[in-house]
């Protein structure tokens, strides 16, 4: 007979099921007599009547067990069942074999052999998914010592078994690969086999069993091979023995009910004891010997694969040695660290049952700031207050075991300590007979823990009550309300333009300054009232009252604290600030909504000019979900085609030939209709979406120029124009979206003017300052819009670069009322032109306007004098039509341009 070998095990229960112990014996006893049948039978019968009876009720054995032992994991025990079947049918297969008649050998494997064959690797999954899920932890040690003992076992392998098959010379070709794989297979299943003697997990009776199975199937191969190699086999031998011994131990390892533990994972053993180093030692000792024992016979053939084996053997002896060494050391690692941790800062004290100390530890001295003999033999409940003796008192008469307990402590030094105490009663024992008590001072660490509270809680500039704080007294203040029936009122303030605190005289000033306002505000509240720091420039008030006047009157006292300038270094600031104010109770609001109502009725003072207050209306909170609205619907309307442009031209004054064009959005709204810009560009400012429309807007104006100098409507020196808002001047994404605007349209450059307000230029002149430079580096021209409405000054045309200045209308106005209103226009384009800037009068609507402006020598306006914004179909005309008619009235006569 010719066996294979597998195993594996799956993780299961415990529980033993007396019924399933006995099957595993019954199965065991039922094996024995068919053993003695089997040799007492010629050997023709006993090979086909009793040999596949033993193989095949291993077989089913295994299978049984585990449908009727239901493991954790399965797998493995299939795995086994069908390496056993492998190796039966492989047995069944050599018996029906030597009743063929004898022919020419043929090349290749036979049937027979393919079934042997394939016992190995079901064999090997097995027995490496059994190692898997024995194995918890990685370990390098047990594989350390794995991979010695199979480096010894299959050098053994190698000379007695595969070597002589690979010198063969009568073998070739896929003849000589047969004939290795066999104890090739072998060699994997022995190297899975230690692996699995060498590593953790429960060792019950089935592991047992399947280990003796094992390393039975593995001898009987190996006696095999050496009778086979010296012409010698017979079957019906004694080497049957190890095959059957197979058979039964496994199918009786899958009866037993702990075959369910037997994937169950377990620690390694890491030391190195006396069995495991006698194993270790004898496999080092393999090299030499084999090489002894073939020197003694005088045929030295396998030095190569000895010398290999040996030197890979030193190699892992080597880094088990250094694995032993630093485990040594982690030894005495720990022993010094228990050394420690016997003289921490922990305070150790035994007392017995009056409270007499009769032991203490040095952290007691410093603890209790006492030397030794004030300690020894004191009485510990005349350390503490009466309320911790009397506790002490209590621990030592109701006798628990452990008891966690907090006391202080003032010992004479006058400084307070809080203790954490574990109190241990081992009266009973003869070692200690006594109350063990461990303190721990965590003095400190409370105190850590109110500041933590009270950072958690409050402004770490100002000092007040953070937003969390805030609320949860909006809470309280709410509840109390509610059950007396009225309801409070919650005031959000923002102060007006304190960015540009921050931008002109950097954030420690502006700093500073919250902390000056923070302490006036503080002065303008009654008492039982807070107030808070809600992030960055807002503060909230609560008034622990429903009364909406109250809330003005806050407000008022408010404007009147921050009226008086603010000193912050050598420079006085003048601030002012918005604020909102709610009023509301728990039955129709929550405290988030009380402060969101507020925060709108801040935002509405923002709009209406700053510097007030504003009471919350419920039409508020309406405007603020339409402006929501919109800004959720925004984005689709770009993508629906919803939003176009008009054109507004610009013309030279004198002749009035359109020289460009400036793009405004329009947005046909399905349900709201026409909406101006007015209506939804703010919103795209405060909700990050202007890029986007900015982009569109970009997109849209160049691909329209560019077919409209395509089809010859317009010169080469036709120009338009863009808006740009701040915020989108900031964004590292703008240089990029104007040069796919002109790649895409096919736009020359130099016919692209991009339009930013000086608002926005000043905001961050640095930054300003560079991403300007980047676009006139791609050939567009910049040019400053409304110009004199900000806060910049004439001096700041020269440090942006800057090609055109747009004259707000607010100054256009006064151009002509011949109450020196020219006056800024005329430094304004007299300044430009001394920097080669070209000026663009903006809001031009009556003749006078336009003579005027022309008598300044600005060169261009626009207008509704002009034209007002229009379609790109109707621009289209006013193009084909080349000129704009404009009358105007010239020193007292009157003048035609066309």
């Amino acid at each position: 007979m010719r066996p294979h070998r597998r195993g594996n095990q799956e993780q299961g229960e415990q529980p033993a099921s007396p019924r399933l112990a006995t099957a595993s014996s019954v199965y065991l006893l039922a094996m024995a007599p068919l053993t003695i049948l089997y040799y007492a039978l010629p050997t023709e019968t006993a090979k086909f009547v009793v040999w596949p009876i033993i193989g095949w009720s291993s077989v089913f054995a295994i299978l049984i067990g585990v449908l009727r032992n239901r493991p954790a994991a399965p797998t493995a025990w299939y795995l086994l069942a069908a390496g056993v079947t492998a190796l039966i049918i492989g047995d069944n297969l050599s018996s029906y074999q030597f009743l063929m008649p004898q022919t020419d050998a043929a090349t290749g494997p036979s049937l027979t052999d393919i079934m042997y064959l394939a016992m190995y690797p079901l064999l090997f999954a097995g027995l490496v998914v059994l190692v898997l899920r024995r194995t918890v932890a990685r370990d390098r040690t047990v594989a350390l010592d794995a991979g010695i003992i199979t480096g010894g076992l299959g050098l053994v392998w190698w000379i007695l078994f595969l070597a002589p098959y690979y010198r063969d010379g009568s073998l070739h070709g896929i003849d000589r690969l047969v004939a290795i794989a066999f104890p090739f297979g072998d060699i994997l299943i022995v190297a899975t086999a230690v692996r699995l003697a060498v590593g953790g997990g429960p060792r019950l009776r089935s592991f047992w069993l399947l280990a003796v199975g094992l390393w039975s199937l593995l001898v009987a191969d190996a006696l095999y091979g050496y009778f086979t190699l010296n012409s010698s086999f017979s079957e019906h031998t004694f080497v049957d023995i190890g095959w059957i011994v197979f058979y039964m131990t496994w199918g009786a390892a899958a009866l037993h009910p702990s075959m369910r533990s037997v994937t169950d994972g377990g620690p390694s053993t890491r030391s190195m004891s006396p069995k495991r180093l006698s194993i270790v030692g004898s496999a080092v000792l393999v090299p030499p010997l084999m090489l002894f024992a073939q020197d003694a016979v005088g045929d030295v053939s396998d030095a190569t694969p000895i010398a290999l084996t040996g030197a890979w053997l030193f190699v892992l002896v080597l880094i088990r040695i250094v694995g032993i060494v630093r485990s040594a050391a982690n030894a005495r690692s720990e022993t010094r660290i228990r050394a420690l941790v016997d003289k921490s800062s922990d305070a150790i004290l035994v007392v017995d049952g009056e409270a007499r100390i009769r032991y203490h530890s040095a952290a007691a001295e410093r603890i209790f700031a006492r030397n030794a003999a004030d300690l020894d033999e004191a009485f510990l409940t005349d350390l503490l207050r009466v309320a911790d003796a009397q506790n002490l008192r209590v621990i030592l008469s109701n006798g628990s075991p452990t008891t966690n307990v907090e006391w202080r402590v003032r010992p004479p030094d006058g400084k307070w300590r809080d203790l954490e105490v574990v109190a241990d009663d081992l009266r009973g024992t003869a070692e200690v007979n006594g109350l063990v008590l461990t303190l721990r001072d965590v003095t400190r660490r409370k105190q850590l823990d109110m500041e933590l509270r009270h950072q958690a809680l409050h402004d770490s500039l100002t000092g007040l009550p953070n937003r969390v704080l805030f609320m949860d007294r909006v809470e309280q203040a709410m509840r109390r309300a509610e059950r007396r029936g009225g309801s409070v009122t919650v005031l959000f303030l923002d102060l007006d333009d304190f960015k540009l605190i921050n931008d002109s005289l950097g954030h420690g000033a502006g700093d500073s300054l919250l902390i000056a306002v923070a302490a006036r505000l503080l002065a303008s509240i009654r008492a039982g009232d807070t107030l808070a720091r809600l992030g960055g420039d807002e503060f909230g008030f609560l008034l622990d009252t429903g009364e909406v006047e109250e809330g003005e009157a806050t407000a008022n006292r408010i404007e009147h604290v921050l009226r008086e300038p603010f000193v912050v270094g050598d420079k006085l600031i003048q601030l002012w600030a918005s604020t909102g104010i709610a009023a509301g109770s728990l039955r129709i609001k929550t405290p988030d909504d009380l402060l969101r109502d507020a925060e709108l009725a801040m935002y509405l003072a923002k709009r209406n000019g700053k510097n007030r207050f504003e009471l919350f209306r419920p039409e508020m909170h309406d405007d603020a979900t339409r402006r929501l609205d919109i800004a959720a619907e925004l984005l689709g309307g770009m993508e629906r085609n919803e939003l176009f442009l008009h054109y507004q031209p610009i013309v030279d004054i004198h002749s009035g030939a359109i020289v460009g064009i400036e793009a405004l959005v329009r947005w046909q709204h399905p349900r709201r209709g026409f909406l101006p810009p007015d209506e939804f560009i703010p919103i795209a400012e405060t909700t990050g979406l202007i890029a986007q429309l900015d982009k569109w807007v970009l997109n849209e104006a160049c691909g329209q120029v560019a077919a409209w100098k395509s089809e010859h409507r317009c010169d080469e020196s036709f120009y338009i124009s863009v808006n740009v808002s701040g915020r989108h001047l900031q964004d590292r994404n703008l240089t990029r979206d104007v040069r796919d605007a002109l790649a895409v349209s096919g736009l020359d450059a130099g016919s692209l003017v991009l339009e930013v307000t000086e608002t926005a230029l000043i905001d961050d002149v640095e930054s300003a300052t560079a991403i300007l430079a980047r676009l006139k580096e791609i050939g567009v021209r910049i040019a400053v819009d409304d110009f004199g409405t900000g806060y910049s000054s004439l001096t700041h045309l020269v440090k942006f670069p800057l090609d055109i200045v747009k004259i707000d209308k607010s100054f256009v106005d006064r151009v002509a009322n011949g109450n020196g209103g020219d006056v800024m226009v005329r430094a304004v384009i007299d300044l430009s032109h001394k920097l080669g800037l070209a000026t663009v009068a903006e809001g031009v609507e009556v003749d006078l306007q336009a003579l005027a402006l022309e008598d300044l020598a600005c060169r261009w306006a626009q207008g509704y004098l002009y034209s007002r914004p229009v379609p790109a179909e109707d621009m289209a005309a006013l193009l084909d039509a080349r000129h704009l008619p404009a009358t105007r009235q010239k020193r007292g006569g009157a003048v035609r341009a066309s």
